[in-house]
């Protein structure tokens, strides 16, 4: 089971994700905020996926993945990014800022399950 972080500031869509998260045989450690997030994150090096919005206060989504890209202990860490409107340029800028991938609201259960899958490959003991 791993530690994935949520970075979401409406209440009812880090629900959702959670229970996603959950589904797939994982931890969901969930936050309203960029800033939390990050000092979640480095707090707690076992995290190992982040998926966060966008549009969030105290820091947004660009800003929690430079500082993760430009952290050597947290780098590698893929980043799920999940939005609502945005354009195609907004979502090529998230990528070149080291996102991992991006995922449009509302969030496919489907497609959510899949990158939870491809980034956290199953070990054997969860086979």
């Amino acid at each position: 089971m791993a530690k994935i972080l949520i970075a979401e500031d409406e209440r009812p869509i880090r629900d959702i994700i959670s229970r996603i998260v959950e589904q797939t045989g994982h931890a969901a450690i969930k936050c309203s905020n960029g800033r939390a997030a990050w000092d979640i994150l480095c707090f707690n090096p076992d995290i190992k996926l982040l998926i966060t919005d966008v549009s969030m206060p105290e820091m947004n989504g660009d800003e929690l993945v430079s500082k993760i890209r430009q952290d050597k202990d947290l780098s590698e860490m893929p980043a799920l990014i999940i939005s609502g409107a945005i354009r195609a340029k907004d979502i090529a800028h998230l990528l070149k800022l080291g996102a991992t991938a991006f995922l449009p609201k509302p969030v496919s259960i489907k497609d959510l399950r899949a990158y939870i899958h491809k980034f956290i490959p199953e070990t054997a003991e969860q086979r």
